[in-house]
C-alpha cells in the first residue's frame, strides 16, 4: 500500500504544486498576496459547481428561514416605540416565535418585498409626522420604487397624542401605503394614545393569537443588530429612574433677552449611568404644590380626599402633584370638562373645530376652570385630566469631560396669559422648584441616530438654533477628548448676539485652540431684516458643498416644524446648485446621505 502522503489530509495540492507556491512565497509582496487571493477566490466562485449548489442551498435556507420570521420594526422618537418593540421581540420569543428586532434606520428598506410577517410600531411627530429614524423607509415606501407586497402579512402599533390634530398619522400613513401595495392586515391597526400600556397588552395577546393560527414555525430569536442595542444600557429606566441631585441652575441668557435658558448639572456619582453624546436625559417631574391647591379651591374639592389610580388609592394631592398634566391644555380635556360642566360657552366651541384648537392654544387649563369654576369630584377631575410624562432633554456634555455629571441646557417655558406668568411644568420645575441638592428623578434615553461619526477624522457641520445648540456642546467636548482631527463647523441662530450668545466663552475657547474650525451665526434680532439660519446656510452654501465632498457628516438640531424644515430645503438648494442636480435628484441624495448615516437630525 502507498504510504500516504503528509500534506493530503492538509492542501488539495500535489507535491510539485507546494514547490510552486513556496517559490511564489519568496517572490510575492503583501499586496500582491492578497490581489491573488481575491483572484483565485473570483475563479473558483465561476467555475466551482460545488460551491454554486453550496451557494444556492444557503440562499434557499434562508429564504425558509426568513420566511417564518417575525420581522419587528420599531420607529421611536422619544424611545416609547423601542421600548414597546423590544417586550414584542421579547414576548414572541417566550412563545417559540422566531423574530427579527430592528430600527427604522437599520432596516434594509428594499429587502422589504421578501417580508412575510412584518410588525411596525411606529410613533409620531411634529405635524403628523413619522419619527426621524424611519424618514428613509416612509420616503422609500411612499415612492414609486416600492415593490408590491401581495405575499407581506403585516400589523401596524401606532403611538401618538390625541391632544393634536393628526394623532398617530404617521401610523396611519403606512398603514395605508402598505396595505395599497398589496400588504394584508395580520391584525388592525391599533392607535394608541399616551396610555397605551392596556392598548399594547391586548393587541399583543391577540396578535399572537393570530401567529398561532397561520402557524408560524417556532424556533429561538435571530440575532439583535449589535448597534441598535448599546452595550451601555443602564439598569435605569423610565418606568425605574435613577435619584440625581441638583448641582448647578444657571441662567445663561441675558438679563434683557426674551428667553429664559438654564444651563443645568446633575451629579450621577456612584449611579453607574453611562451616556454618549447625541443621547436624551428623561426627567421626571412635579407639579407646582401653588397650582395644585389653586385647581382644587376652585373645583371645591378636600386636600384629604383619595382617589383611586390604576388600582392603587392615593391621595389627590399627591395624584396630582406627581401623576397628571396640569400645564398644557387639550381638545379632550374641554370637551370632557363641557360634558361635565353642561358649559354653554365651552359647548359652543366644542362645534367649531379651529375655535376649539384655537380656545386650547391660548388658554391653559387653571384659566379655564378659573372661567369657569364647578363643584365636581376628585375622582371624576382626574379622569378627565392626562398621565404626567417624562420630558426629554438633549445632553449638552460629554461623560469623557465631565465624568459623574450631567449637564442639559433648558429653555424655560413662559406664557403670560390674563396678567399672570405661566411656565411649563418640566422646565418651570427644573428652574424655579429645585434649589441646590434637590433629588430629580431621571433615566438615560438613547438616540443612536444622533451620533459623531466613528473616524474621528471626519468633518462636522452641525446646525441648530436655540437650545439645539445642546448636543453640539458634547460633539465638541467629546471631539477634544477624542484628539479627532477632522474639522468642525457650527451654524448657530438666536434673537440677539449679546443676549442669547448660548455657552459663548466655551466656543471662543475651542475656536482659539482650532479644535472648533468655524463658527457662524445667525442673529434674527439685531438688524432691520431678520436674518435666519437657513439664509446663512445659503450664503455659504458653495463651502458646505466642498465638506460634503471631503465626507462631511450633517446635523441638524431643533424645532422640527420651523427651522429644521427651512434649513433642509435650504440644503437642497446647496446640493442642487453645485451638484448640478434637479430637486428629486437633491432629495435622493439627501436621502443617501441619510443611509449612510451622513445626514442626522434630531428634532422636536
Amino acid at each position: 500500500m502507498k504510504n500516504a502522503n503528509p500534506f493530503d489530509s492538509m492542501f488539495p495540492f500535489s507535491l510539485e504544486q507546494i514547490d510552486i507556491l513556496k517559490k511564489f512565497e519568496k517572490e510575492c509582496s503583501n499586496i500582491q498576496f492578497a490581489w491573488l487571493s481575491g483572484y483565485f477566490w473570483h475563479l473558483a466562485y465561476q467555475d466551482s459547481s460545488d460551491l454554486k449548489t453550496k451557494k444556492n442551498i444557503f440562499s434557499l435556507e434562508k429564504k425558509k428561514i426568513d420566511n417564518h420570521s417575525i420581522t419587528i420594526i420599531s420607529a421611536s422618537q422619544t424611545g416609547n416605540a423601542r421600548m414597546l418593540a423590544e417586550r414584542l421581540n421579547k414576548y414572541l420569543n417566550e412563545n417559540n416565535k422566531k423574530t427579527h428586532l430592528v430600527s427604522a434606520a437599520d432596516y434594509n428598506f428594499k429587502k422589504i418585498k421578501d417580508e412575510r410577517f412584518l410588525i411596525l410600531i411606529i410613533s409620531t411627530q411634529g405635524e403628523g409626522e413619522p419619527p426621524e429614524e424611519a424618514l428613509s423607509l416612509y420616503k422609500f415606501i411612499m415612492s414609486k420604487r416600492a415593490p408590491k407586497l401581495y405575499d407581506l402579512q403585516y400589523s401596524v402599533f401606532a403611538l401618538g397624542d390625541s391632544s393634536y390634530n393628526l394623532f398617530c398619522q404617521a401610523g396611519k400613513d403606512f398603514d395605508k401605503r402598505i396595505n395599497e401595495l398589496g400588504g394584508k392586515n395580520l391584525l388592525n391597526r391599533l392607535d394608541a394614545d399616551i396610555e397605551y400600556e392596556d392598548d399594547y397588552v391586548q393587541w399583543s395577546k391577540e396578535l399572537l393569537i393570530l401567529i398561532d393560527k397561520i402557524d408560524i414555525a417556532s424556533c429561538s430569536s435571530s440575532p439583535l443588530k449589535q448597534d441598535y442595542f448599546s452595550d451601555k444600557i443602564s439598569m435605569y429606566t423610565k418606568y425605574n429612574p435613577a435619584i440625581s441631585h441638583i448641582l448647578t441652575n444657571q441662567k445663561i441668557t441675558g438679563r434683557n433677552s426674551t428667553k429664559d435658558v438654564r444651563h443645568i448639572e446633575l451629579d450621577i456619582t456612584d449611579l453607574n449611568i453611562k451616556y454618549t453624546p447625541g443621547d436624551a436625559l428623561g426627567v421626571w417631574y412635579q407639579n407646582n404644590n401653588d397650582l395644585v391647591e389653586k385647581l382644587l379651591q376652585l373645583l371645591s374639592i378636600k386636600t384629604s380626599d383619595v382617589v383611586n389610580i390604576k388600582n392603587k388609592n392615593i391621595s389627590i394631592t399627591d395624584a396630582l402633584k406627581n401623576y397628571f398634566e396640569l400645564t398644557n391644555n387639550t381638545k379632550n380635556i374641554v370637551k370632557k370638562y363641557a360634558d361635565i360642566t353642561q358649559n354653554k360657552f365651552l359647548k359652543e366651541i366644542m362645534l367649531n373645530d379651529k375655535k376649539l384648537e384655537n380656545y386650547v392654544k391660548q388658554t391653559p387649563l387653571i384659566n379655564m376652570i378659573s372661567d369657569y369654576p364647578q363643584k365636581i369630584s376628585s375622582q371624576m377631575f382626574i379622569n378627565i385630566l392626562r398621565p404626567l410624562t417624562p420630558r426629554l432633554y438633549s445632553i449638552s456634555s460629554s461623560q469623557n469631560e465631565t465624568h459623574d455629571e450631567i449637564h442639559i441646557t433648558v429653555s424655560v417655558v413662559k406664557k403670560i396669559i390674563s396678567g399672570y406668568i405661566h411656565l411649563g411644568g418640566a422646565s418651570g420645575y427644573l428652574s424655579e422648584l429645585l434649589n441646590i441638592d434637590d433629588p430629580v428623578k431621571i433615566f438615560i434615553e438613547q438616540n443612536n441616530n444622533f451620533r459623531l461619526p466613528q473616524d474621528t477624522r471626519a468633518p462636522i457641520i452641525m446646525i441648530g438654533s436655540g437650545t439645539g445648540i445642546a448636543p453640539y456642546r458634547s460633539f465638541i467636548q467629546q471631539r477634544d477628548n477624542d484628539n479627532a482631527t477632522g474639522k468642525n463647523w457650527i451654524f448657530f441662530g438666536n434673537p440677539n448676539f449679546t443676549e442669547d450668545f448660548l455657552y459663548q466663552i466655551e466656543w471662543q475657547k475651542y475656536l482659539n485652540k482650532g479644535l472648533l474650525t468655524k463658527m457662524t451665526l445667525a442673529w434674527s434680532r439685531d438688524q432691520e431684516k431678520k436674518i435666519y439660519i437657513q439664509d446663512k446656510i445659503r450664503e455659504y452654501g458653495k463651502e458646505i458643498w466642498n465638506w460634503i465632498e471631503e465626507n462631511a457628516h450633517i446635523y441638524i438640531c431643533g424645532n422640527a416644524s420651523k427651522m429644521a424644515k427651512d434649513v433642509e430645503a435650504a440644503l437642497l438648494d446647496i446640493i442642487s446648485e453645485n451638484g448640478n442636480m434637479n430637486i428629486e435628484h437633491s432629495n435622493e441624495f439627501l436621502n443617501n446621505l441619510r443611509l449612510k448615516k451622513r445626514y442626522q437630525r434630531d428634532v422636536y
